[in-house]
């Protein structure tokens, strides 16, 4: 019976620890030295922690789909220019993302444009995939003024 009690009290943090491991996981799979943008209508875009993603309606050559992405925590989105509401459903977007290794949809975002606000992560643009103009101005990164 001892035995028992002691295998049951194991359970809990065993499924805990399994719980985190699973929750947490690398950018392994996305190739950092390759920047792709997407173009494509919002379906959804949640900037939460432990990763923002965002689920972008995509037109190519293989269709149309939803595709998920992924990006930063959401601090680091808001230290990047991100505000609540900025990006809601039925958007057009534009992400700069790093695309995965194996070809699949997705990718981890890089920066975006969406109603004429860019948000770069290190400063990147949608537009071209290299760094922002750092005489806009702005503190954030964005486009240059017109």
């Amino acid at each position: 019976m001892k035995k028992f009690a002691i295998s049951a009290a194991c359970v809990p943090v065993v499924l805990l620890w399994a719980a985190v491991a699973v929750a947490h996981h690398s950018a392994a799979q996305f190739d950092f030295s390759k920047r792709v943008t997407i173009e494509g209508v919002v379906k959804e875009f949640n900037v939460e922690n432990p990763h923002t993603y965002a689920v972008v309606s995509v037109t190519d050559e293989k269709g149309t789909r939803d595709v998920q992405y992924e990006g930063h925590s959401a601090s680091n989105f808001y230290r990047a220019g991100f505000t609540r509401g900025s990006v809601k459903a039925g958007d057009k977007i534009a992400i700069l993302i790093a695309p995965r290794h194996d070809g699949g949809d997705g990718g981890f975002i890089q920066a975006f444009t969406v109603n004429g606000v860019t948000v770069g992560f290190a400063g990147l643009s949608p537009s071209t995939g290299k760094p922002e103009d750092k005489d806009t101005g702005s503190s954030a990164p964005g486009p240059a003024p017109k």
